[in-house]
């Protein structure tokens, strides 16, 4: 058991990683005016899209999988929502994207 959760926590550092690396070319490429506030939001959103999808899988793995696929559910509708939002701060005031 303690080995998936290594594996699991190793490749979830693997992908964080990517995203920190191409996350500062993806806002340059879409021409986004990103401000430290901005960085803020879209770090805690992909924090909390970690968190829960942690949560509701060590649910499954404690033998809980209603709540398992509920907490997935109902995080999965919280996170279009709160992404929606996020999407909509970022691209305001946005300018002509590099060729």
């Amino acid at each position: 058991m303690i080995t998936n959760l290594v594996i699991f926590a190793f490749i979830t550092g693997l992908l964080t990683g990517g995203v920190v690396v191409g996350a500062s070319s993806w806002a340059k490429a879409l021409g986004l005016l990103m401000y430290w506030w901005k960085w803020l939001l879209a770090i805690l959103w992909y924090f909390l899209l970690l968190f829960l999808v942690f949560a509701a899988f060590t649910f499954m793995g404690e033998d809980e999988v209603a709540a398992g696929w509920k907490t997935l559910g109902i995080s999965a509708v919280i996170l279009v929502i709160l992404g929606a939002g996020l999407v909509r701060i970022l691209l305001a005031g946005r300018k002509q994207p590099e060729s």
